[in-house]
């Protein structure tokens, strides 16, 4: 009688064995790096509104952590696949920050170390993604604060007129503030922000602006280094455009009244008040 096939006992042939051991090893390594959870959140993130109450965690500097933890020493670890690893998440970030804020690479992962190239791609995703409506609230009140004695005088005459004159804000505010020039600052607040807005004109000046206003700060720092670095870092093909699509946020009146109220807040702080 022939002996009926014992599946339990089959020994798998040696080329079988590395098939598996090396889908085992990739597993592991896929799971220490996080990849699908990693490169999901980056998607998402990159689809995304602007969340003002909500910077959100960048995954890039979370990968760059896993990615830097593994040891060629680790049974797992496979040159290759950390390689295309790397490479699969760079590359969702470049064509994601190209749609959506006209940011290109110059200097792609074949022409620079990738360690190096993935620290690059964790500052343009933290400065341009995560911290965007920080950055746009930064450069809103920095614009108000420079540019205070040209509005002021902008707008001091149209207070006077009776539209503006016997609005009861104004009626109350010219009780409560020493500053009669402050009055028309939080009365116009809202053209303001139009009046910065339209001379927005170009992406480059937009992040240099940003960037100094504090340059100790990590982040702010290595993307003046990045910008300094231009053509090879950072290449904005239509810088006008740039522009446009980094203050679209704005276009949402909610988001837009969020930045309104923290500049308010902020300007409130170097208000006098009559005693």
């Amino acid at each position: 009688m022939e002996k009926e096939f014992d599946y339990d006992t089959h020994m798998i042939e040696p080329e079988e064995e590395e098939f598996f051991d090396t889908s085992e090893k990739i597993l592991k390594l896929s799971d220490a790096l996080a990849e699908e959870i990693i490169l999901e959140n980056i998607s998402e993130q990159l689809e995304n509104d602007v969340q003002p109450l909500h910077q959100g965690i960048n995954y890039v500097s979370l990968f760059k952590e896993k990615y830097s933890e593994i040891d060629p020493s680790d049974d797992f670890y496979d040159k290759d696949y950390m390689m295309q690893s790397l490479t699969n998440l760079c590359t969702l970030v470049e064509n994601g920050i190209k749609e959506k804020f006209g940011v290109e690479i110059g200097e792609g992962i074949d022409f620079a170390l990738p360690s190096t190239h993935l620290k690059d791609m964790e500052t343009l995703y933290e400065f341009l993604v995560i911290r965007h409506f920080e950055n746009l609230k930064d450069y809103y009140i920095f614009k108000l604060k420079k540019d205070r004695a040209q509005f002021v005088q902008k707008y001091s005459k149209l207070i006077q007129e009776d539209e503006h004159a016997k609005d009861l804000f104004v009626i109350q505010a010219k009780k409560k503030f020493k500053n009669e020039d402050d009055v028309v600052i939080l009365h116009f607040i809202n053209e303001i922000i139009e009046d910065i807005t339209d001379e927005t004109i170009s992406a480059y000046l937009l992040f240099d602006t940003i960037v100094n206003i504090d340059l100790f700060e990590e982040y702010n720092n290595r993307m003046y280094e990045l910008l300094q670095d231009y053509g090879n870092k950072i290449v904005l093909n239509e810088d006008q455009y740039s522009a446009e699509l980094y203050l679209k946020p704005l276009k949402d009146p909610a988001i837009k009244n969020e930045l309104r109220n923290a500049i308010i807040v902020n300007y409130l702080e170097s208000c006098e008040l009559e005693d």
